[in-house]
């Protein structure tokens, strides 16, 4: 199971460095933290340590922060297609 994460993650990092926009390029990078917080919660079910749930619950925050930030800049008119 967490390998097959970790090759859909290895997939979305393909289209972060190939992806035709910006916003399939964001998309891909969030993808991928994601799968990454899933990981890590596999791997505190494997491992019975409860460290790796906090990691996972602070990279969440800092997605969802770095989503915000993102965001807001796009609004601003900041980016744009590329």
């Amino acid at each position: 199971m967490i390998t097959a994460l970790a090759v859909f993650s290895v997939v979305c990092l393909l289209r972060v460095l190939r992806g035709p926009t910006l916003l399939d390029r964001i998309a891909a990078a969030d993808a991928i933290g994601v799968l990454m917080t899933v990981i890590l919660v596999l791997l505190a079910l494997v491992f019975r340590r409860t460290i790796f749930l906090d990691i996972a619950m602070v990279y969440s925050l800092l997605l969802f922060a770095d989503l915000m930030i993102i965001s807001k800049f796009l609004e601003q008119g900041g980016g744009g297609e590329s």
